[in-house]
């Protein structure tokens, strides 16, 4: 089988050769590409371990390797192997091997080309692939064309000095996306803008939530700046399984980040979220900063998403944050006794606050009210 030139809007897709074995080494020996793309420490990807990984993409009848170009450059790789005939379906992998690019959509302008050659001309039925799973922004990018989790092979990747978790996503033609189905965004404020919470946020999320008012009612109080990349990650793995969606605060007058808050408790069937894990440092505090930030997630929630309701909590104890709650326009529905176990062996009373679609319009109005003062 002939392996087709394929253009997207953005990239265009030709079929590797061995003259290609100089770029797939240097691709292979960045040091950014060869963490998150394999798990990989820094190293040399030889140009015959290369030649060898083009030949193993190459065997007509299972699989094929193509390199993306942008601007009449070479920039990355995709690929499907593994082909099942009688299943019609088939492994693929992708790749831009300049981290300098990434994040201007090129790998996912690649994917899409390379998906429709799959489904419309190969007449596949599934794709399947897999992903380490602190590529955070690849399994984004996945989701955002329309793969799904299908499931975390625990520590199924091994790498220099032990394992790494396996994500297993899939997509199958036809078959229908959730009409609820929130995913990592950037929503922008005159005061605030949130955008997707990463590791590299660990630093300055301590430096802004290190305090102790802040944790007096939270999880266990991260310790240092591994500490917060623990608390990060932990974000980031409910992200992958669809549970939450975490977002970094930034004020915008100097681009400082001043806190966090997230959806969580995503239920797609109901088309219900809660609005939790909110917190902010002193200089957020007593500001427009939470009024916006509950504004930007509601809005995006109710107006965009399509929630049916909303909700938040918090610990019965915590006055303070239902003040704050209650001055939203959120309703008090009731407490779930002894709800959890807190880190000092607390049983926690959590009461929770409620807004439903028909009483978003009120809301978002008393909202706007206090912004505009």
């Amino acid at each position: 089988m002939t392996v087709p030139h394929l253009r997207g809007s953005q990239v265009s897709l030709r079929p590797m050769t061995y003259d290609d074995v100089r770029h797939l080494a240097k691709w292979g020996s960045d040091p950014e590409f060869r963490h998150y793309q394999w798990g990989q420490k820094a190293g040399v990807f030889e140009e015959r371990s290369a030649r060898a990984w083009i030949e193993r993409m190459s065997r007509p009848g299972d699989s094929a390797c193509w390199v993306i170009e942008h601007d009449g450059r070479p920039i990355g790789f995709a690929n499907y192997r593994d082909f099942h005939p009688k299943g019609k379906s088939a492994e693929i992998g992708i790749g831009i091997g300049q981290p300098d690019l990434w994040g201007k959509h090129l790998g996912r302008d690649a994917l899409q080309t390379l998906m429709r050659y799959l489904f419309d001309e190969l007449g596949l039925h599934r794709v399947g692939l897999s992903v380490v799973a602190f590529n955070d922004r690849a399994i984004s990018m996945y989701k955002a064309v329309g793969f799904e989790v299908e499931g975390i092979e625990r520590d199924g990747v091994g790498v220099e000095g032990g394992f790494v978790d396996d994500v297993k996503m899939g997509m199958v033609k036809g078959r229908p996306r959730p009409d609820f189905d929130p995913r990592p965004v950037t929503l922008e404020g005159q005061h605030v803008r949130l955008v997707p919470l990463r590791m590299e946020h660990a630093r300055a999320l301590f430096e802004a939530a290190d305090e102790d008012d802040i944790w007096r009612w939270m999880v266990p109080r991260p310790k240092g700046v591994a500490g917060y990349e623990r608390y990060i990650r932990w974000a980031l793995d409910e992200q992958i399984l669809g549970a939450q969606v975490p977002f970094a605060v930034i004020r915008r007058s100097d681009d400082v980040l001043v806190g966090t808050t997230r959806y969580a408790h995503i239920d797609p069937p109901n088309h219900t979220l809660e609005i939790g894990y909110t917190l902010y440092g002193k200089g957020a505090r007593r500001t427009p900063v939470n009024t916006e930030c509950k504004l930007l997630l509601l809005r995006h929630a109710f107006e965009t998403l399509g929630a049916n309701r909303v909700w938040l909590q918090t610990d019965k104890r915590n006055e303070r944050s239902q003040e704050a709650i209650v001055r939203l326009g959120a309703a008090k529905e009731g407490e779930l006794r002894n709800e959890r176990i807190l880190a000092d062996g607390h049983l926690r009373t959590s009461v929770i606050f409620g807004i439903t679609k028909d009483e978003w319009p009120k809301v978002r109005e008393r909202l706007l009210g206090y912004l505009a003062r």
